[in-house]
């Protein structure tokens, strides 16, 4: 399959072009680890890779959304770009997102009660994240949303 580019834009200014055969290096989108994150994020993945998503919706003339991390057994198709691993764990991202993932300073965490852990995110610039909402389009997906896996 041969590889092709993807231009993608968060706003008139910033323009980010992504070749879908190759992994977008860190000194393009560096994403962040909270500390008592790091070292267990491969114990957590056990062999699956990590996908940056989202979900919005149109309620009452307003789009609201959320970023969603999840672990997949096998990485998403077309649409989604590979980012730089992150201890040793393949990292994957919905191609509309890499310029905001580039721009809000992106960091995981885990989140959630004690008895129901999961993977989280910081912006540090959710400023961002509200300008992709307003784009035209942001609610076309290329996977429909789903629940959370126990």
């Amino acid at each position: 399959m041969a590889s092709r580019a993807i231009q993608r834009t968060c706003d008139a200014v910033r323009v980010m072009s992504v070749d879908t055969g190759k992994v977008v290096p860190r000194s393009e989108i560096s994403l962040g680890v909270a500390p008592a994150l790091r070292g267990r994020l491969a114990q957590l993945a056990a062999t699956r890779v990590l996908v940056v998503d989202y979900f919005a919706s149109r309620r009452c003339s307003l789009v609201i959304g959320d970023l969603t991390i999840d672990f997949e057994d096998e990485p998403p198709g077309p649409g989604y770009a590979e980012l730089a691993s992150i201890e040793r764990v393949r990292v994957f991202a919905e191609s509309r997102l890499l310029v905001i993932l580039g721009d809000a300073g992106f960091t995981l965490r885990l989140g959630g009660p004690p008895f129901a852990r999961h993977l989280g995110v910081d912006l540090d610039r959710p400023d961002r994240w509200i300008d992709f909402l307003d784009q035209p389009g942001v609610l076309a997906r290329s996977r429909p949303f789903r629940w959370r896996r126990p």
